[in-house]
C-alpha cells in the first residue's frame, strides 16, 4: 500500500508538471505573476481563490479600475485566474457577466493608444552598408549591428528569434543561406521553422555580411554558441565574448536603433520596424501571399497584414476606381 500510495504521489506531481506545461513558459511565468496577486487579494479578504466566486473577481477588477491600472493587467489577471480554474479543473468563473462587462470597461477606458513604428527601406539599408563596403570595414561590432539588421529584415525575425539564433542554426548553400529557428511565438509546439535568404545582388546583401561577420568574429559553424553576442574591446582587440550569452533586447535595441537612425534620423524606429520594413518590401514587389505568411511565421492573415504598411499609391487606388 505504501508502495502504491507513492507511486500515486509520483504520478499527481507529474501531471501537475504536465498540465503547467499546456502553455509556454513565458505565459505560465505571467499567469503565476499575476495569480499570485489575485490570491493576496483573497487572503487579505478571507475569499477563496480557486474555486472563485464570481462577485469576488469582479470586486478584485473594480479595485485595479479604481487604481487605474492598464488593460493589459486586468486582462492578465482574467486569463490567468481562467487558467489556475482549468488546469485545476473546476468551472471557469470568469465567464460571468459582472466580470465580461468589466473586462470591456477596462477594454475601453484603460487601453494605451497604439503607436506603430515607422518601417525600414532596402534604400536605408543600402545606405548604411555603403560605408562597410566603400572603406572595407572590418569593425566587428559594427559588422555585427549591420548584420543583425539585415538578417532581421530579410528574415522578417523578432527579437527573441534574432537574438536565440545558435551558430549551428546557420548553413551556407551556393545562393542562399539557411536559419533554423528552434522556436518562437508562433512555434507554440517547437517544431521549428526554417527561413531561407537569398544572396543580394548590392552592398546590403544579408549573406555576403553575414559571412563577412563569421570571418570577423572568428565563428565556428558547428558550435552551439549564440551566434550574435556582446562584443568587447581591449585597445584594438575586438571580439566577442567568450561567455555563452545573448544580447539583452535593451542593447539590442539601443545598438540596431542608432544604427537605422544614421539613416532615418526623423524616423519613429524600433526592432520591429525591420520585421515590419521586410514584409513590407516584400509585399509590395507582388510576393506570393502563403510564401509571404509562411516566411513570416504569421497564423493568420491578420497578424500578417498588421505587418505590412500600404503604399500611398494603393491607398489612392481605392478611391480613385470611384471614377469620381
Amino acid at each position: 500500500m505504501r508502495a502504491g500510495g507513492v507511486q500515486d504521489e509520483q504520478l499527481r506531481d507529474a501531471m501537475c508538471r504536465y498540465l503547467t506545461q499546456s502553455k509556454s513558459d513565458g505565459t505560465v511565468k505571467k499567469y503565476y505573476f499575476y495569480f499570485k496577486k489575485w490570491l493576496e487579494f483573497c487572503g487579505k479578504n478571507n475569499m477563496k481563490a480557486v474555486p472563485a466566486q464570481p462577485i469576488h473577481i469582479a470586486l478584485y477588477l473594480t479595485q485595479l479600475l479604481d487604481k487605474e491600472v492598464n488593460f493589459s493587467v486586468i486582462s492578465s489577471t482574467i486569463y490567468s485566474i481562467k487558467w489556475a480554474h482549468n488546469i485545476n479543473g473546476k468551472t471557469d468563473p470568469t465567464e460571468n457577466g459582472f466580470v465580461s462587462s468589466l473586462l470591456e470597461t477596462a477594454r475601453r477606458l484603460r487601453s494605451k493608444k497604439v503607436t506603430k513604428k515607422d518601417v525600414v527601406s532596402s534604400e536605408m539599408l543600402k545606405e548604411l552598408c555603403s560605408p562597410i563596403v566603400s572603406q572595407a570595414c572590418d569593425d566587428l561590432l559594427q559588422v555585427r549591428d549591420v548584420t543583425m539588421i539585415l538578417v532581421a529584415y530579410a528574415g522578417f525575425l523578432r527579437y527573441d528569434e534574432l537574438s536565440n539564433l545558435k551558430c549551428c542554426n546557420i548553413k551556407f548553400q551556393s545562393e542562399y543561406f539557411s536559419l533554423h529557428i528552434e522556436s518562437s511565438k508562433t512555434d507554440q509546439y517547437r517544431s521549428g521553422n526554417e527561413i531561407l535568404i537569398a544572396k543580394g545582388e548590392s552592398g546590403a546583401c544579408p549573406y555576403l555580411m553575414l559571412q563577412k561577420y563569421i570571418l570577423l568574429a572568428d565563428i565556428d559553424l558547428t558550435s552551439d554558441h549564440f551566434l550574435f553576442k556582446p562584443v568587447y574591446r581591449s585597445g584594438k582587440i575586438c571580439k566577442l565574448i567568450s561567455k555563452n550569452k545573448p544580447l539583452s533586447y535593451t542593447r539590442t535595441k539601443e545598438c540596431l536603433v542608432a544604427r537605422l537612425k544614421s539613416v532615418g534620423p526623423s524616423l519613429n524606429l524600433g526592432l520591429h520596424s525591420l520585421r515590419a520594413g521586410g514584409a513590407t518590401a516584400a509585399a509590395r514587389a507582388g510576393v506570393n501571399e502563403r510564401c509571404l505568411k509562411r516566411h513570416g511565421r504569421w497564423r493568420s492573415d491578420i497578424s500578417k497584414d498588421g505587418y505590412i504598411e500600404d503604399s500611398l499609391e494603393s491607398r489612392l487606388e481605392i478611391s480613385r476606381k470611384l471614377k469620381l
